[in-house]
């Protein structure tokens, strides 16, 4: 059955009647007070003082010519905040590295330890050692290992550069299935570190 319009609406019979929109006029709401006027709107504006502009010296110290004269900072600062400088560490470089590989597919973690200047796989990845750098007074504290990741049948390297061992996230390899990060440098026998082995 179909809908019968709604009266003055317009539509009711063969010609149009009402306003034409289709709207059913109604009373006004009422019963409600408007709301005061709020000139702010919910906030207060800020009364700032005046700028004298004689007792303000925007440039600071003024050359002859009028220039202002900078002040050169000591390198390494900052413009309105402390600058700690950090002291590099000193590191030595290792016969080797201990790296981890990763297939993300199949779950398997595989344990790498490679000599400087040696390659090895991981699936379909040749891993090359550069070097490997250690911290000179904590030799287990840290690693930097250059690597180089050449996928099969790719010209160019997936992966080159240095990865540390305390940031695996700065410098990391971007594959979609393998994943290699350093655990630490394999460091020339010494009496020292046969005794810690």
């Amino acid at each position: 059955m179909p809908l019968e319009p709604a009266p003055g609406s317009g539509f009711e019979g063969d010609g149009l009647e009402g306003d034409g929109t289709g709207l059913i006029p109604t009373d006004p709401v009422t019963g409600f007070e408007p709301l005061p006027p709020d000139p702010g709107a919910g906030w207060n504006p800020i009364e700032l003082d005046p700028i004298d502009p004689d007792t303000i010296d925007p440039w600071g110290a003024v050359s002859e010519d009028g220039a202002p004269v900078l002040e050169l900072l000591p390198p390494g600062s900052a413009v309105g905040q402390d600058v700690t400088t950090v002291a590099e560490d000193a590191v030595t470089r290792g016969t080797g590295a201990l790296l981890k590989g990763l297939d993300k597919l199949a779950g398997t973690v595989e344990e790498l330890r490679l000599t400087s200047g040696e390659t090895a796989d991981l699936g379909w990845l040749e891993i090359t050692l550069g070097e490997c750098r250690y911290p000179v007074d904590n030799p287990s504290g840290d690693a930097y290992a250059w690597l180089e990741i050449v996928e099969e049948g790719q010209a160019e390297p997936v992966f080159r550069g240095w990865m540390i061992a305390s940031s695996p996230g700065l410098s990391a390899l971007d594959h979609p299935r393998f994943d290699v990060w350093v655990l630490n440098c394999t460091v020339p026998e010494t009496p020292e570190t046969a005794a810690t082995e």
